[in-house]
């Protein structure tokens, strides 16, 4: 085939991505929105005209099938036709299409590599920078109010979250480096391995800028099917260790090729003697694919490296992989040459948004930690920074005494950012989510006045969400222990929002309930100056002085000094004081309404926690008494049966399915 041929069949190929049914790919997202809103209208216009449920679910389907999407068959019959009948649902679908098929023709057209755009093209780069800064704007325009008078934006709140770069990389260096000291105190020995999908995911050659043949000849795949191909690869080594029982914990890091190729790199830790079988399997299974491709040279494929502590700390390897898939920020290493450049002599502060935008448009997760506690606990935990509050909470509710020693000790060893000893007190490395003495809490969240099912008529308090099904979140902790269980709130926030200025078409269509369950996003890592949304530590509850209650801000919020001096996280926050006085007063003052509205809605909470509480005592009292109502007549029943075997009044042969079970429970 000649080069103006192959050139053709590319762009043929190319233009036919941006077809996918009745919609036709564009940069243009107003006629997007467009499409999104008659498509949701079709299909609400079809539920409407039709009595069954089930037609009008196969004719959306029919309709969403047709723009080459996936029909939400895991909500069912119900919950799938308000999704399909819905332009949110639509428009979030269609871009999440748009944005992929619009960056795999850029890839098809040879524009993503290390002498273009590198991991990603110039095109998606822009597009998706565009539509962060209308998210930004979105967030700005809309305002937060909790029950203690705090406003904010929700751009602010995400500040003080792991949206901020800055706490996301300080949260993973501090997990990894202390996961490395749980590690050595248990003398496991560490490992760095590196596996990369074979070359029929390539597009283009390095350095060459020019089309890989074999990526052409399998159907130019995505990178989307490169991690589902590693993910593949992964789930067969984790099967075989578990079934050899090779148990390994550590942290995984996915990350483009110039080309936009993932790649993983896996920091393990496991037991001294079972690193030569694991590093065996992973070599077996990451070369089970066209092996000859990898022939005399393996480490293109799969590469394993034992960390020496004499060149340095786990964390130190993998630290410029954790900078360059966040914001380009890490240690200062100025004795290695070209440490601040990536693998492609690129500066990592310019190559990271450029990752960034790529994990984004792929949907792509580039870090997820194995065999650790659960870090939603290490974070919700670190709510409770207050010892006033948690002594108020635990004399209302009066938990087990176990449990309640649980929660201080793993307290405090969250608030100390000390990752490692929370992982020991948890259970250890690799100990199963069941045999850890802490998880999450998630509720249903109810609401005050009944509801009226529109479909069914029925009448709920569960707060349902906007296709009709009941919303689940987390409130806090449940600590287990042998004598009984504790519920721990720790989210003591409800906000309000409301709508600012819009400052964006965006922002405009937003839409908030008039209440939003007791939750908050603020930082789960150490905390940065700036507003103090912690309750007051004197709560409005007493008389300050006659003309009314006085609530004055704790100090500012500050990096903790154990991570700042491991971590060396720059302080590049905002001036505290700037940001307070321009949001909020020093003062906030409360009439004595506001108080007792305070006071009240205080004694609705708890008394509400003590009535679930003695609800659930009770049905857990129930279950167990039938549960052995249940193995009495088991017993008996056995004891019956064998002994009409044993007199000869029955034959094993007679005996019926069930009687056979009875006997064999």
């Amino acid at each position: 085939m000649s080069a103006h041929q192959a050139a053709i069949e590319r762009q043929t190929l190319a233009e036919g991505l941006l077809k996918c049914g009745p919609w036709y790919c564009t940069d243009d997202d107003e006629a997007l929105v467009t499409h999104a809103r008659t498509q949701a209208r079709a299909v609400a216009n079809d539920a409407a005209r039709l009595s069954d449920e089930a037609t009008a679910y196969t004719k959306a389907a029919y309709r969403v099938r047709c723009h080459q999407l996936d029909v939400p068959e895991e909500y069912g019959i119900r919950g799938g036709l308000a999704r399909m009948s819905c332009d949110i649902w639509w428009r979030r679908q269609l871009r999440r299409l748009n944005a992929r098929r619009l960056e795999q023709r850029e890839r098809v057209l040879g524009r993503v590599h290390d002498r273009a755009g590198i991991y990603m093209s110039e095109r998606g780069y822009r597009a998706h920078r565009a539509q962060k800064n209308r998210n930004v704007r979105a967030m700005e325009a809309v305002a937060a109010i909790n029950q203690f008078g705090q406003e904010y934006t929700l751009a602010e709140l995400a500040e003080l979250g792991l949206a901020n770069p800055e706490h996301r990389r300080a949260e993973l260096m501090l997990r990894i480096s202390d996961t490395e000291d749980e590690a050595n105190r248990l003398g496991h020995v560490g490992m760095f391995y590196t596996l990369t999908a074979p070359s029929r995911f390539h597009a283009i050659r390095k350095g060459t800028a020019r089309t890989n043949p074999k990526w052409s000849a399998d159907g130019a795949p995505t990178p989307r099917d490169a991690q589902q191909y590693l993910q593949k690869t992964w789930a067969k080594i984790r099967a075989k260790l578990k079934r050899d029982g090779l148990g390994i914990y550590g942290i995984r890091v996915v990350e483009p090729h110039h080309d936009g190729c993932p790649h993983w790199h896996l920091l393990l830790w496991m037991p001294a003697d079972a690193e030569p079988a694991v590093t065996t399997i992973m070599r077996r299974y990451a070369l089970e694919d066209t092996p000859d491709e990898v022939a005399g040279d393996e480490s293109r494929r799969f590469k394993p490296v034992k960390i020496d502590p004499a060149k340095g700390c786990a964390a130190g390897y993998v630290a410029k992989y954790i900078a360059k898939n966040i914001n380009g920020t890490q240690f200062n290493r100025g004795e290695v040459d070209g440490d601040h450049l990536d693998h492609y002599g690129h500066d990592l502060i310019s190559s990271a948004p450029r990752i960034e935008s790529w994990a984004a448009t792929w949907g792509i997760r580039q870090f997820q930690f194995l065999g650790l506690p659960s870090v939603t606990v290490w974070r919700e935990i670190r709510r409770l920074k207050d010892e006033q509050t948690l002594r108020n909470w635990e004399a209302a509710t009066r938990p087990d005494s176990e449990a309640a020693a649980i929660l201080g000790e793993v307290r405090r060893a969250a608030i100390g950012n000390r990752w490692d000893k929370f992982v020991n007190l948890m259970g250890g490395p690799m100990a199963t989510r069941l045999a850890q003495p802490i998880r999450p809490w998630r509720v249903i969240r109810l609401s005050a006045e009944p509801i009226i099912d529109a479909g069914t008529g029925e009448q709920h308090h569960d707060q349902r969400g906007r296709y009709g099904e009941p919303l689940a979140a987390t409130f806090g902790l449940t600590v287990a222990s042998s004598t009984g269980e504790a519920d721990y709130l720790t989210r003591f926030f409800r906000w309000e929002f409301r709508h600012q200025e819009a400052t964006d078409a965006g922002a405009s269509n937003l839409t908030f309930a008039g209440h939003a369950g007791a939750w908050t996003c603020v930082t789960n890592c150490t905390e940065p100056p700036g507003p103090d949304i912690t309750p007051p530590a004197n709560p409005p509850y007493g008389l300050a002085d006659p003309a009314g209650f006085e609530i004055h801000k704790a100090e500012a919020w500050h990096l903790g000094e154990a991570c700042h001096r491991q971590l060396n996280v720059p302080r590049t926050f905002k001036d505290p004081t700037t940001w307070q006085d321009r949001h909020y007063p020093a003062i906030v003052r409360l009439t004595h309404d506001q108080v007792a509205d305070i006071r009240r809605n205080v004694a609705q909470d708890v008394a509400a926690y003590q009535g679930q509480c003695v609800t659930r005592s009770l049905i857990a009292e129930e279950k167990r008494r039938e549960r052995e109502a249940n193995r009495e007549r088991w017993d008996q029943a056995r004891q019956l049966i064998a002994g009409w075997l044993q007199d000869g009044e029955l034959s094993p042969c007679d005996l019926t399915p069930i009687e056979i079970e009875v006997l064999t429970a």
